[in-house]
């Protein structure tokens, strides 16, 4: 035991011990001794423990660190007893809630108290609190602020990345770290300049407090893009690098190196080569194939994606095909690969001819025939065909005959000769080509003919009447061609053949209930039990008869003021019944025709038309229609006035102050048209007297003239001494229809009034007319020639009478037929004079001959001789006809 230092330690006098501790030194086993005079007591010990609060040997300071990188925070105390340290961090700025800190894998307390961490982490960086205490003194505690400097460090160094070709490609690096931050872009190593690359472009943007994204952009991508792309960030503390795998999608190249093998009649096997699959797998191959000239006619075929080949069935043979592939992928079709050209091999006829028919044409030969069998699935090419034949259930082989295929018709037909007689043959025909012959048809029999067909009639001559025909004929026989009868046919022109049979032994038919005044064909065919010969000549016939003939207008008409009555009876019915007329009517200059009736029947007799306006001239059209035709005839006529006078002439109430000029646009045409016709009019009437027979003048007792007058020289007009005479106009009908005829008598007008009278129309062949001859020129001596020319320029006036110059059908007025005698008159007819509207050239004339002594004038209408001569020429018709029961018979040479 030491004594106590009085220099640090004092002893107060009460006994008290004051010790200036310190630590290490002061502490142990003290005692105290009380010595006094009047006392002394022994010792007493007692141990003195010295405890000394924490203090800071290492005080915790605010420090960084590097994210990734290990760190220590110091916090070292000292104390007795020793201070225990204990570390507590808050997050939150500012620092709220601090959370104790447990050691571990991550960060843990060493032994002097200090923090250790193995590797920081950007989450570690926040406020941490150190505190020592050992239960002497209220211990120790800092605060310090650990901050966590972070080097770009990205999460994945790896990254697919995919565009399609064409659209932008956005490549993105996001790396952690501490601001700011440099990036650097490369292209397979190949650092990537914007400034060079057009479609390159860079941008770098911040996310958040410790995020930021770098961007390169290429606009349009292709296929040269697809590449490994290096993003590299770099910081004060360090850098780091990622690796992008860019793809640029495309549609994939089409398929090259397309082969053709393994070609048959009807497939091919094609090959290719894998094209570039454009960065995306091929799913599927697609095979087309078209034939010459066309775009496309097949497929399509598809193959997997991982095959290339595929075979191609159901071709026509011998045909030439262009195939072509193209390829699939997921962004779309390729274009097709180089067209390839090949031509299947050729195939025998896979089908057999169908439809054979075999009939005898005669005791030696058979006609057979037989029809392409068509089918869209066979194609093959046939040259041609092989006709087999054999007698029928004969043993011995088919004998075949090659034929060549028909490129006109799809029926083929082949004619074997040189056969037995009255022999049953079997046929079979199968078609061929250079690769062979195809399947044959089914087999058919037929025995030859035990005789021939017949030699064709000859046709000697023909009769006619109105409702028959008869044809006599002649005809040979032979042993091998008997006759066993006859057909004949016969038709009118636009109907189909009828037959009539008629026995072998007769050489004569005639045919009854035929249509008056029609044309008929007619050929005769002989028959025997080998079927008809071959036919006639067709000869060409015309039963009797005409189209019906016009009256004048005097028989026909009954006209008062308001009414009109036609009388049917009036017309002439050409030698055909007549089986209807059709009526119209129209006011004189109109356009517009009235219709009375279509269908209006000869037994009827008479049609009156009523409420006409009286005064006024009309025109009246009729059609009359009989089995030979029709004949349209126009009549001009006039109502009477209510004072019973016939109203003025048109011509009379015309506008005579009207200048001339004011119509020269209808004048001008009008007046040309009538020139040029009457000038062709004149041309047909010099050709057509050149060539008719001059006429002798008779005298009136029947003696010939002893001068004959030329054409050239007949006199168009005559001068007569009186104009009071009587006048009489020739009165023809339907004028602008008259054709030419002859004429082979002519007949000297007689003294006194003469009248020659005739009737003809449009199809009408004979004539009609009214001549206004002087009794007083009986010396006068004239001959009419054919057709009368009629000469006027304008409108004329007579009394109940209108001329007219255009081309219309017109009916002039004519004295009372009534009062005619008919006494002598003859008929008889005449082949080939004539000519209609609806009959052929052929069509036989009708004429008839009244004697001129019994025409009976009209004293009526009187015209001057002047104004005769200037309406009409002289006109002097000779009719004589002669009518037979049967036309003249025709023989056939």
């Amino acid at each position: 035991m030491k004594g106590i230092s009085l220099i640090r330690d004092r002893v107060f006098p009460n006994g008290t011990l004051y010790l200036a501790i310190q630590p290490g030194m002061d502490d142990g086993l003290y005692s105290c001794e009380v010595n006094g005079q009047n006392l002394t007591q022994p010792f007493r010990s007692f141990r003195i423990i010295i405890q000394i609060p924490p203090r800071w040997i290492l005080e915790p300071t605010d420090t960084y660190a590097v994210a990734g990188r290990s760190a220590i925070i110091d916090c070292q105390a000292d104390g007795v007893p020793q201070p225990h340290v204990r570390w507590k961090v808050a997050t939150d700025h500012p620092p709220d809630r601090f959370k104790t800190i447990v050691s571990s894998s991550h960060v843990h307390i060493l032994v002097n108290g200090s923090l250790n961490f193995r590797s920081v982490e950007t989450s570690d960086a926040g406020f941490y609190l150190c505190e020592a205490n050992n239960g002497v003194g209220s211990g120790l505690s800092t605060v310090v602020r650990f901050t966590v400097h972070s080097a770009p460090q990205f999460h994945s160094k790896f990254m697919v990345l995919s565009a399609r070709r064409g659209e932008r490609c956005t490549i993105e690096c996001s790396p952690n770290g501490d601001r700011p931050m440099r990036f650097i872009w490369r292209r397979n190593g190949q650092i990537v300049d914007p400034s060079n690359e057009a479609r390159y472009s860079q941008n770098v943007e911040e996310m958040d407090e410790y995020g930021i994204k770098a961007t390169l952009i290429i606009e349009k991508a292709e296929r040269k893009d697809s590449a490994l792309f290096m993003c590299t960030a770099a910081n004060d503390f360090g850098e780091d690098t990622m690796n992008i795998q860019v793809t640029i999608k495309d549609i994939p190249d089409a398929p090259q190196n397309l082969e053709v093998h393994d070609v048959t009649s009807r497939s091919i096997r094609l090959t290719w080569d894998r094209p570039f699959d454009g960065n995306s797998p091929i799913t599927q191959y697609t095979v087309m194939w078209r034939h010459t000239d066309e775009e496309t006619s097949g497929g399509p075929i598809t193959a997997h994606g991982n095959e290339r080949s595929v075979t191609v069935r159901g071709l026509r043979p011998k045909t030439r095909y262009f195939f072509r592939v193209k390829c699939l992928n997921a962004l779309g079709e390729s274009q097709y690969g180089a067209e390839v050209a090949v031509t299947t091999l050729e195939e025998p006829p896979r089908l057999s001819p169908k439809n054979l028919r075999a009939f005898a044409t005669t005791s030696k030969s058979v006609n057979v025939s037989w029809e392409l069998s068509l089918d869209e699935d066979d194609t093959s090419n046939i040259d041609g065909f092989y006709v087999g034949y054999k007698i029928n259930a004969s043993p011995e082989p088919y004998t075949f005959i090659p034929v060549d295929k028909s490129r006109t018709t799809e029926v083929q037909f082949y004619e074997l000769t040189s056969l037995n007689r009255f022999t049953e043959y079997s046929f079979i025909v199968q078609a061929y080509n250079k690769r062979g012959a195809g399947p044959p048809s089914e087999a058919v029999s037929v025995r030859t003919l035990e005789f021939d067909k017949p030699a064709p009639p000859t046709i000697k001559s023909y009769y006619s009447t109105s409702t028959s025909i008869k044809i006599t004929w002649e005809y040979n026989t032979y042993p091998n061609a008997p006759v066993t009868g006859f057909i004949l046919h016969h038709r009118m022109d636009g109907t189909p053949w009828q037959e009539t049979h008629v026995a072998e032994e007769r050489t004569m038919y005639t045919l009854h209930d035929l249509l008056c005044g029609t044309k008929y064909y007619c050929f005769l065919v002989a028959t025997n039990s080998a079927g008809r010969g071959n036919s006639s000549e067709i000869i060409s016939t015309k039963t009797a008869g005409s189209s019906p003939l016009a009256p004048d207008k005097r028989l026909l008409l009954s006209v008062n003021s308001t009414t009109v009555t036609v009388n049917l009876n009036s017309w002439h019915n050409g030698g055909c019944p007549i089986r209807f007329f059709v009526i119209q009517y129209k006011v004189s200059g109109h356009q517009e025709w009235t219709l009375v009736s279509n269908n209006v029947i000869p037994e009827q007799q008479t049609v009156t038309i009523t409420d006409l306006v009286p005064g006024t001239w009309y025109s009246l059209l009729m059609t009359s229609r009989n089995d030979a035709g029709s004949t349209d005839a126009e009549y001009i006529f006039a109502t009477l006035t209510l004072s019973g006078e016939y109203p003025p002439r048109p011509s009379e109430v015309s506008d005579v102050t009207s200048p001339f000029y004011r119509h020269l646009t209808i004048t001008v045409p009008v007046v040309s048209s009538a020139i040029v016709l009457i000038l062709v009019i004149c041309v047909v009437c010099v050709i057509t007297k050149r060539r008719t027979p001059g006429c002798r003048p008779r005298t009136p007792d029947g003696a010939d003239g002893s001068d004959t007058v030329k054409q050239e020289n007949i006199p168009l007009s005559a001068t007569y001494d009186s104009g009071q005479d009587p006048a009489y106009f020739p009165a023809p009908y339907a004028t602008s229809r008259v054709q030419s005829y002859n004429r082979e008598h002519c007949v000297h007008p007689s003294l006194g009034n003469t009248q020659n009278t005739g009737t003809f129309g449009s199809t009408r062949s004979g004539y009609t007319y009214n001549i206004p001859c002087p009794p007083r020129r009986s010396e006068k001596e004239e001959c009419i020639y054919q057709t009368p020319a009629i000469y006027f320029s304008t409108y004329h006036q007579t009394v109940g009478l209108e001329l007219r110059t255009q081309r219309e059908h017109a009916i002039y007025e004519v004295p009372d037929r009534g009062r005619m005698l008919l006494e002598g008159e003859k008929f008889w007819r005449e082949a080939g004079d004539g000519n209609s509207s609806t009959e052929s050239d052929n069509e036989d004339l009708m004429f008839s001959l009244r004697s001129t002594d019994e025409i009976i004038l009209r004293e009526e209408a009187r015209e001057s001789e002047t104004e005769c001569d200037r309406l009409w020429k002289t006109y002097e018709v000779t009719q004589c006809q002669e009518v037979s029961r049967w036309a003249e018979e025709v023989l056939v040479s």
